[in-house]
């Protein structure tokens, strides 16, 4: 191996890092709310409905910057934008920790969102744009650890928090990570600029990419208009499924804990900690649809069939015999929520991918993630009003039925691909 190929490498490697820590301290500053959010309540600082409606204005405000930072995050610089929503997020947080006023707190958790959708958007750009066919894959699917140990560590740095100081804590902490790691970035990205530079074409260039994959993009890309490209491509067809995805993988999730307290006789402990495990379970969905990926490459929706069929399955086994035990529960619930982290990577990390020459890989990456939080925002509102007016086994019935919805979205779909032409 060549000294030059040994040193694209590496910095491949350092960009990918960067752009994982990035991700990874996002949900640090994310996650830290529903970990303080009783402290919150128990001081009197927030009712139950107040505290659940900063929650809801989180995932609305995100959603819509994804589709509105998507549009964006094709046009400007990916660096920029990156370092303004960490950095911006992190000041967030900061504030958030100052204030006990609750129409305060919503507005600065709702700017926390918007601040936040411009981290992801320019991140799965960069890896179009970057990377290889195969290296852009991925990592496109090995940046999903970045949400499970971010997860990870904003419950227990959040517990540290207000264990030995207090709920404020929680968010002055997230504030430092996230603002030195975005100097970080900042920082470590002007190295992989020079270094592009100095590779001989400037900043267009890729790290890894071939001369003739780079000579290929450079010929094709142009910016297609949003609109056209949505209704002409056929993505207008896996919105649905993409919702339904979001409610199942973040909304399901947030109920776990409420769901097993409930209906077995468990600790309140011991249903948090299965909240906590479940992310590093759902990093094998990940993995498994990048290995369906490769046997079936640029056929999505066709792999994706696999896993709501499953998830369809698991739900349908929680409804009639979830009773039965705690740790059958469990399992279930780790097989559906590794089923849709195994969507979510063929849809929102994958599927943008084949955009690249239509300058829209920022976009319909945004589009998507915004679907899939529009979801993930209604159910966190929807499920707790259902399972209060009819109860568990109702609300389970219509986890299967909107699945089965996707389903069913999907093998009508089944043949259609997005290996896009300028």
């Amino acid at each position: 191996m060549n000294e030059k190929k040994l040193t694209d490498k590496k910095m491949g490697r350092l960009l990918f890092l960067l752009c994982w820590c990035v991700y990874f301290s996002s949900y640090i500053g994310r996650l830290n709310y529903s970990s303080v959010m009783s402290s919150m309540m128990e001081e009197g600082i927030l009712t139950l409905s107040q505290a659940g409606s900063i929650s809801m204005v989180y995932f609305f405000a995100y959603g819509i910057g994804q589709l509105c930072n998507g549009i964006l995050g094709d046009k400007s610089r990916p660096q920029n934008m990156i370092f303004l929503g960490l950095f911006s997020s992190g000041m967030a947080n900061l504030l958030m920790g100052c204030m006990k006023t609750f129409w305060v707190l919503a507005a600065l958790w709702g700017i926390n969102g918007y601040m936040q959708s411009m981290i992801w958007p320019p991140i799965i750009r960069i890896f179009a744009e970057k990377y290889s066919a195969e290296k852009k894959r991925q990592y496109s699917v090995d940046i999903a650890s970045s949400m499970a140990v971010g997860t990870l560590t904003s419950y227990f740095l959040s517990a540290c928090a207000m264990k030995l100081f207090t709920w404020q804590a929680a968010f002055f902490l997230a504030a430092g990570i996230m603002a030195s790691i975005a100097v970080i970035w900042i920082i470590g990205y002007r190295r992989v600029d020079r270094f592009l530079m100095q590779k001989g074409t400037g900043t267009t260039v890729s790290i890894e990419k071939s001369v003739k994959e780079e000579a290929d993009i450079g010929q094709e890309k142009v910016h297609t208009p949003l609109l056209p490209l949505v209704l002409g491509s056929g993505l207008m067809g896996i919105l649905l499924p993409v919702m339904i995805h979001g409610v199942l993988k973040d909304g399901i999730t947030q109920w776990v804990p409420t769901y097993i307290y409930d209906c077995y006789d468990v600790t309140s402990s011991f249903s948090v900690l299965v909240t906590m495990v479940l992310p590093l379970i759902n990093l094998t969905g990940a993995y498994a649809a990048r290995y369906a990926g490769r046997k079936h490459p640029e056929e999505e929706i066709r792999t994706s069939i696999w896993f709501f069929g499953i998830a369809t399955a698991a739900l349908l086994c929680l409804l009639l015999f979830g009773k039965w035990h705690v740790l059958l529960a469990v399992v279930l619930f780790a097989i559906i929520t590794a089923s849709m982290m195994a969507v979510n990577t063929l849809y929102v990390n994958m599927i943008p991918l084949h955009f690249e020459a239509q300058g829209r890989v920022a976009a319909v990456s945004g589009l998507l993630n915004a679907t899939a939080y529009l979801g993930s925002a209604i159910s966190t509102f929807t499920i707790g009003i259902l399972v209060e007016k009819a109860g568990w086994p109702v609300t389970m019935a219509g986890w299967v039925g909107i699945t089965a919805v996707a389903l069913a979205v999907c093998v009508i779909m089944r043949k259609k691909t997005f290996l896009m032409k300028a």
